[in-house]
């Protein structure tokens, strides 16, 4: 039986009572076209040791890292990515890693991030025909068969000449789903050592939780872009160790356009030509921007964060059992 842990997207702070709950909406399949080559099969190559499994494949953000995007074709349903589709999430991306530099500046940080932004045959971009089935919905509890075939994936892109031609081996992906679906971030724990080494985010075609039909926001990508760098999620029902209520609230109050709070608008709804949000101190600290923060004294379990790492905050297995994010 297989466990691990995910993190999980913003939607999730709707089951939690701090927005309305909007109700999901059924999404139409997407037509077909003629797509780029997939992917061949995954033939994954062993994680490295090291720094590395205390990281995992994505580390600091003041590093330079590659993302890799791919996109996700369910044939048997009929579920795939057009060509605007496509052209719609690599604005967004682009929209959401210029976001994340700006912020980053603001600490004195220069960022080096690496993605696909729309060049023809660019080695970031890649389609794959998927084997096991896609689920999505509000719960977006994706079956183990999917995750192992994502691991696997992972591991195939990760490849010495995407090393080499960025002149780094710091690499997460962009995992595109062409469903309805809440996004989440599957990222490395230290206690997993060498085990789920990379680190990707599973990042739905719209919104589950959106009245109507809309694709998943730019902030909602920079949100789970910044779960690869070890950023928590700050809302009510976060599975972080040291989220507790008390964080939460203070928070809310403090700093109530922190990212990983919130990706939705005052009103509750997407927004799309713009990120109004910010990376708060405590977000900075956590994924490794400034070397402390106001709040290291107020909250004691913060002295348990390391800049960029995960843990479990006990043993695995205890909180593997206690998190509501659990994927068996």
């Amino acid at each position: 039986m297989k466990k691990r842990l995910a993190v999980l997207a913003l939607g999730l702070v709707l089951l939690c009572g701090c927005m309305p709950r909007r109700q999901a909406q059924l999404v139409p399949d997407m037509p077909s076209v003629e797509d780029p080559a997939p992917t061949p099969s995954p033939t994954p190559e062993p994680a490295p040791l090291g720094e590395a499994s205390l990281y995992g494949s994505v580390r600091l953000l003041e590093e330079p890292t590659v993302l890799v995007s791919v996109y996700l074709n369910d044939a048997a349903t009929g579920s795939i990515w057009t060509r605007e589709a496509r052209a719609q999430t690599q604005q967004q991306v682009a929209m959401a890693v210029d976001w994340i530099g700006e912020q980053a500046s603001d600490y004195g940080v220069t960022t080096r991030l690496y993605y696909d932004d729309g060049t023809e045959n660019s080695p970031l971009c890649h389609t794959y025909s998927l084997q096991s089935r896609l689920r999505g919905g509000v719960d977006s509890e994706e079956s183990n068969a999917f995750l192992d075939e994502m691991d696997a994936l992972c591991a195939t892109l990760d490849t010495a000449d995407l090393q080499a031609r960025y002149g780094t081996d710091h690499v997460g992906f962009l995992l595109f789903l062409p469903v309805s679906g809440t996004s989440f971030t599957m990222a490395h724990y230290a206690e997993d050592g060498p085990d789920f080494y990379h680190e990707y985010c599973c990042l739905y075609r719209y919104d589950a939780y959106a009245a109507q039909t809309e694709p998943e926001s730019p902030a909602t990508y920079a949100h789970e872009i910044l779960h690869l760098f070890g950023a928590p999620d700050l809302y009510a029902g976060s599975s972080d160790p040291y989220v507790d209520g008390a964080l939460t609230a203070y928070v809310e109050q403090t700093y109530p356009d922190d990212i990983m709070l919130s990706t939705y608008g005052a009103d509750g709804s997407n927004v799309y030509t713009s990120i109004d949000k910010v990376i708060s101190p405590l977000t900075a600290y956590c994924i490794g921007l400034a070397d402390s923060c106001p709040e290291l004294g107020q909250f004691p379990l913060l002295d348990d964060v390391e800049p960029g790492v995960f843990r479990y905050g006990g043993s695995p297995a205890d909180s593997w059992l206690d998190s509501g994010a659990v994927t068996v």
